[in-house]
């Protein structure tokens, strides 16, 4: 069923599966929406019930479980700004919401979204169907059936950068005044995220009391994707900004991030975003609005790679169900400087024209 029309951004109750709800929207795709369901599903759980047991499954993966939240509240959204019933569509409405998908632009980037992202969006939205199901909420799967874009699964969009461009914008930031996080903060920041190519999420949840020592040298424990645990070495050249950076620190404890403002506040995803954006830039790195801090991880697995470390080894490091997602990290084989079209030209090239010989 369709919902009445009203006015976009303003709030109203509807009744929604036997319920009441109130919604609250607008008409943008995945903009700052918020769809409020407080309305009970046949089972007598309401909507939003429904939606936090669906993500509290997700019990292994926190980034998950985020990023999967906002998928579905962009699709719940949508839904409110087109008076559509999340729990009455069909396939034919959730088809509408991938082609919208595909024509819409990501926020952050103003570029179109991914293919792998639409799809990973998708199958949020599926995912949280076939949970209704299952409670017993509705039927079927709307989203079940829904075309998904295609892409190669072998094939990274993340840009990384040299070990040349990866040691400058280390250099940089250990000369760098950061305003949120000190000059030591963004250069253990940098120096964390190239050297043991952590994810940002762990970097931002690292705490004090993940510092250690193991065989005679510092560590860190990392908690990764999928309930994962890794100790790290930090190595012996990082030690001395890492204990200078600690004899900064306002707060203690073992549970105080190990990376914070300089106002003590643990430091977030967006703030090491941007600080990885500022440092490609005065490093010099083309393109540096499309460096990312994931953009760091790669490098690690890319240097490590051309140094000699052995697969095994950097899958382990960087905590991968699988040699083969590790092997989509390796930019050493897609380097453009080692393309064999470069042999074939200059075989094929044609020989420089002989000068005329003066007579």
């Amino acid at each position: 069923m369709r919902l009445a029309h009203h006015e976009p951004g303003t709030p109203r109750t509807t009744t929604i599966a036997g319920g009441t709800a109130q919604v609250v929207t607008n008409s943008g795709l995945g903009g700052d929406s918020t769809l409020i369901l407080t309305a009970t599903a046949r089972t007598g759980h309401s909507v939003a019930a429904l939606v936090s047991a669906w993500l509290g499954s997700f019990t292994e993966s926190h980034d998950t479980r985020a990023a999967y939240g906002r998928d579905l509240r962009e699709y719940l959204s949508w839904c409110a700004a087109r008076s559509l019933d999340p729990l009455t569509t069909r396939l034919p409405e959730v088809q509408m919401y991938a082609t919208e998908l595909a024509a819409a632009l990501n926020p952050r980037t103003g570029r179109p979204f991914a293919a792998s992202t639409r799809a990973r969006k998708l199958a949020a939205v599926s995912s949280w169907y076939t949970f209704l199901v299952r409670a017993g909420a509705i039927d079927a799967n709307p989203a079940r059936d829904a075309a998904r874009p295609r892409y190669d699964r072998r094939h990274s969009p993340t840009s990384t950068v040299t070990e040349r461009q990866a040691a400058e914008m280390i250099n940089v930031s250990r000369r760098h005044t950061h305003r949120t996080l000190g000059t030591q903060g963004a250069a253990l920041a940098m120096v964390l995220l190239i050297d043991l190519g952590i994810r940002v999420s762990e970097l931002c949840n690292a705490n004090l009391g993940d510092l250690g020592h193991r065989d005679g040298l510092r560590t860190l424990t990392i908690r990764m994707k999928g309930g994962k645990i890794r100790t790290r070495p930090i190595p012996a050249q990082l030690t001395p900004l890492l204990d200078s950076y600690l004899a900064t620190r306002r707060t203690a404890g073992v549970t105080a991030p190990l990376l914070a403002t300089v106002e003590g506040q643990r430091v977030n995803r967006h703030q090491i975003y941007r600080l990885v954006q500022r440092l490609a830039a005065e490093a010099g790195v083309p393109m540096p609005d499309r460096i990312t801090p994931h953009s760091m991880r790669h490098a690690f697995n890319t240097i490590a790679r051309e140094r000699g470390a052995a697969l095994e080894d950097r899958r382990d490091a960087l905590g991968h169900s699988s040699a083969a997602v590790t092997q989509l990290y390796d930019h050493v084989a897609l380097s453009v400087t080692r393309d064999p079209a470069h042999l074939v030209a200059a075989a094929t090239a044609a020989p420089e024209p002989t000068p005329p010989t003066p007579g």
